[in-house]
């Protein structure tokens, strides 16, 4: 029964995801004639569909992996295109208990909405520059990390070790982590699909991710530690992430706050 019952609702979930591609092949189309788009999404969506159809574990298995960074980009970029104006729709609002077509003006939760739009063009252009260097010979791709966008921080160039890891299963979450083998893993940006509105379930992505980071990082023998205006993007606490800020002595010339995962 348990096998029936799963590959009865696979089925449908392979349906409905192929329905959705061909409606938003025709939307864009339609809408902005752009034939890149159309290519992009495409090939995101059946990634998504290959995800579905391979997968032989419980649909809440999520998958993790590292991915390149272009394919990063063209992610957040089509997010980016989901993005809704913050003091407009912002959907489920727990204090109103509803869906709001006006969030009132002083929800705590339009900050952190405002702080994640800002990340995802800076995760954009990031993530780009990444691949635009990549396109290099090793050396020259190298020198051109070093000067990627946005990725000077705390007086260091954290282009150059940077990598992308997602887990793309919904909500789809990734994140940009400077990884130094046998030392310190960086999470410089974290970002889950903003069509996702839903509270417990970005809170549930978000410590996924870190979960998954911190696993990896042990591995390379080494402890994660996550930017403390990225921590101000995301869903759960300190407490509900497992997150203790890493105090900083007089003498530490360090910018920017870090938290320890």
């Amino acid at each position: 029964e348990n096998r029936k019952t799963k590959g009865k609702r696979n089925s449908c979930f392979t349906h409905r995801l192929e329905t959705f591609k061909h409606l938003l092949n025709i939307m864009i189309y339609t809408q902005y004639g752009n034939v890149l788009a159309i290519l992009i999404v495409a090939t995101l969506l059946d990634h998504v569909l290959s995800l579905s159809s391979s997968s032989s574990s419980s649909s809440n298995t999520r998958k993790f992996a590292e991915i390149a960074p272009l394919r990063a980009a063209m992610l957040t970029k089509q997010w980016q295109g989901f993005i809704l104006d913050v003091d407009q729709k912002v959907g489920v609002v727990p204090e109103l208990g509803a869906t709001a077509s006006k969030a009132p003006e002083r929800w705590p939760e339009l900050e952190r909405r405002s702080k994640c739009t800002k990340q995802f063009g800076s995760f954009y252009e990031s993530t780009f520059a990444l691949a635009l260097a990549d396109k290099n010979p090793p050396n020259i791709a190298r020198a051109k990390r070093l000067l990627a966008n946005g990725l000077l921080i705390d007086g260091a160039a954290r282009g150059v070790n940077a990598k992308v890891f997602a887990s793309l299963t919904m909500p789809a979450t990734m994140a940009l982590v400077e990884c130094l083998k046998g030392k310190e893993w960086s999470v410089l940006a974290l970002t889950v699909n903003p069509t996702e509105r839903n509270m417990d379930s970005i809170k549930s992505a978000e410590s996924a991710m870190l979960d998954e980071l911190r696993c990896k990082a042990q591995e390379e023998g080494a402890t994660l530690r996550i930017l403390g205006r990225v921590k101000d993007t995301l869903a759960g606490d300190c407490e509900e992430l497992c997150l203790k800020q890493i105090p900083t002595n007089d003498d530490d010339d360090a910018e920017e706050e870090w938290f320890l995962c």
